[in-house]
């Protein structure tokens, strides 16, 4: 379906945009773009990074208690 189609197909169907508007191609094209780039770096593979990272835990509650 283009763009265009699926517009007229949620106007159709009585479906309002987020402003309360009905659908366009270029709306409905607007949609589809931000969720391909929403997806594309959601399923993005990163390097793995290590560091030379330590940490000391101390039990605050013995030192308290004198």
């Amino acid at each position: 379906m283009t763009f265009n189609q699926i517009a007229d197909a949620l106007n159709r169907q009585e479906y309002l945009s987020a402003r309360g508007k009905v659908f366009k191609g270029n709306h409905v094209h607007s949609i589809v773009k931000k969720k391909r780039m929403r997806d594309e770096k959601f399923y993005k593979k990163y390097p793995e990074e290590w560091s030379d990272i330590s940490f000391e835990v101390v039990d605050k509650s013995l030192i308290s208690s004198l």
